[in-house]
């Protein structure tokens, strides 16, 4: 990401990674979008469409966090590709290459790896969502 890029809030995908220079990618997520707001609403929780939901939202990017929390209607929620500011002389604290710099892209041995690790979050997040259709039914109180 270059320094000083900005966020684009204007699109359906909010974003500071130059979406708008990859139109394959662009058109893949603005596809699925709606697919996951149809989605949201027949397995998500009943009754709270338009209740604000406390969410984070694409609102934001500062070096404190790359992303906010804020309330939205569910029917309203935008998905955000945001990478935070670069820290200059920022190092990997931890793990085989603590001490390194950071990554600014994923070397090629561990991309496969990563693929993995968002391929389950992608297949885990939806099933506890669909789980809470049911306790937002029978929650005893809001």
């Amino acid at each position: 990401m270059p320094d000083g890029m900005q966020v684009d809030y204007d699109g359906l995908i909010p974003n500071n990674v130059g979406l708008n220079a990859d139109p394959r990618v662009k058109k893949a997520l603005e596809t699925w979008h709606p697919g996951y707001i149809d989605w949201w609403k027949t397995m998500g929780p009943e009754g709270f469409q338009d209740s604000l939901v406390y969410l984070r939202t694409a609102i934001g990017v500062d070096p404190e966090g790359w992303a906010k929390f804020d309330y939205v209607r569910m029917p309203e929620y935008r998905w955000g590709i945001l990478l935070a500011p670069a820290v200059p002389d920022r190092r990997i604290p931890f793990g085989a290459h603590k001490g390194e710099p950071v990554w600014q892209e994923v070397p090629g041995e561990y991309r496969a790896m990563l693929r993995r690790l968002i391929v389950i979050q992608g297949d885990t997040e939806p099933a506890s969502v669909e789980q809470q259709r049911h306790l937002g039914a029978t929650a005893p109180s809001l």
